[in-house]
């Protein structure tokens, strides 16, 4: 995807806090002896009374310190602290269909607040559709975070685009038709498991400016999202450029290489880094 262009192929972290709400004691009627009507309007006035009288207690959730580099998916562990004293933590892993794979809870020991807390799990060898962690403090209150590390990278052969140039030629179509199968199928096996999208991301090689190939590399990837638009997709896309960041194969600059010059289709329940190093950010909404 450069001024001499060839043809090449290929859990944000949300975090949820969790509120316990406390009630205190049930109102207490009184009676005497004047009657039904007297106990009833003794009742009522005395219920008013306890009900003003009355404090509703809120306990509200620690505050949870996560980074977005302190999720490490690849080696099965997270770490991050919280606000109060934490007593417990609990982990579970579950399935594309929400079932539970794996469950551990162990306990902190009145971990001071800010202390480092680190969790792992297992490996597991069926898909991981998402990891939640939830953590106790020393009032029972609890933070928790989920994590979709769900991710399927569409195969398919790269558009050859003209130089310098991003329009789809109608002899590249066909390429793209063919991911667009692909494409559906996936969302058929998981969309209706998981809020999945579609993320496109186009790549250079180092021919020319950084700067003119992060736009040239922008241009192409709206492209094909925009081709997959109007084949009539239903599922959120989005696009991103990352020019020559992300070398598929290292070279000095201005060096002409085919394998760099590329995209990426990948369904993914979050946005995922195509880059190391580049974050997870910057996608651009197309449908």
């Amino acid at each position: 995807m450069k001024a001499t262009d060839r043809p090449r192929p290929s859990p944000t972290v949300r975090v949820a806090l969790l509120a316990t709400l406390c009630a205190v004691l049930p109102a207490l009627g009184s009676a005497d002896d004047d009657g039904p009507a007297r106990n009833a309007q003794s009742r009522s006035a005395g219920d008013r009374e306890q009900a003003q009288g009355e404090q509703q207690i809120t306990v509200t959730p620690p505050r949870l310190n996560l980074r977005r580099q302190d999720v490490d998916l690849e080696n099965c562990r997270v770490h991050f602290s919280i606000s109060r004293r934490a007593q417990r933590v609990l982990v579970e892993l579950r399935g594309l269909r929400g079932d539970l794979m794996y469950s551990q809870e162990r306990a902190l020991d009145d971990l001071r607040p800010g202390a480092r807390i680190d969790v792992t799990w297992p490996a597991q060898t069926e898909q991981i559709g998402r990891i939640e962690v939830t953590t106790w403090d020393d009032q029972e209150a609890s933070a928790t975070f989920r994590i979709s590390p769900f991710k399927v990278e569409i195969p398919h052969t790269d558009v050859v685009f003209e130089t310098n140039k991003w329009e789809i030629r109608e002899t590249e179509s066909p390429k793209l038709d063919e991911a667009w199968g692909l494409i559906e199928q996936a969302m058929n096996d998981y969309g209706n498991l998981l809020e999945a999208a579609l993320y496109v991301g186009g790549f250079t090689d180092t021919v020319g400016q950084p700067r003119d190939n992060q736009t040239l590399s922008e241009h192409r990837a709206r492209a094909i999202a925009e081709y997959f638009k109007a084949k009539g997709m239903t599922f959120p896309i989005y696009a991103r450029g990352f020019g020559e960041k992300c070398l598929a194969v290292d070279t000095p600059d201005n060096t002409d290489m085919e394998a760099n010059r590329r995209s990426m289709y990948v369904l993914a329940a979050e946005p995922p880094e195509l880059c190391p190093g580049a974050g997870n950010g910057g996608w651009t909404r197309i449908r």
